[in-house]
């Protein structure tokens, strides 16, 4: 990933919460019988167990609007489009849960590293 800008303790307070329900992204799984079966997704890590177990469909404008609406790191969504590019539907869900895996690392060490008061 190309190198974001540092996260504050408050940004990454915020990318790591969970979303309201109402705020959540879907992504869409093939169904047992075809078709297609929406999966609410309310966080980062959550974004990142359900495309790491179960490779769903999504569209990467969508998934950029959320990160920056949602968990406010336009710096990610602006990543996740510019990597997901040109690139087959198939293969966009393993790069933007890479980004967002790597970016929850960065925000649990910013946090990890933010001094007791």
């Amino acid at each position: 990933m190309a190198e974001l800008a540092a996260m504050t303790p408050e940004m990454a307070e915020r990318f790591l919460a969970e979303q309201p329900y109402p705020d959540r992204i879907h992504v869409s799984l093939v169904g047992k019988h075809g078709g297609f079966q929406p999966v609410p997704v309310l966080s980062a890590a959550e974004f990142v167990k359900v495309t790491t177990g179960l490779n769903p469909v999504f569209a990467s404008d969508a998934l950029a609007k959320w990160v920056t609406g949602q968990l406010g790191d336009s710096a990610l969504a602006e990543a996740i489009l510019a990597e997901c590019a040109d690139k087959p539907l198939f293969e966009q869900t393993a790069i933007a849960s890479g980004l967002v895996a790597e970016r929850i690392a960065q925000a649990e060490s910013v946090l990890e590293t933010e001094p007791a008061l």
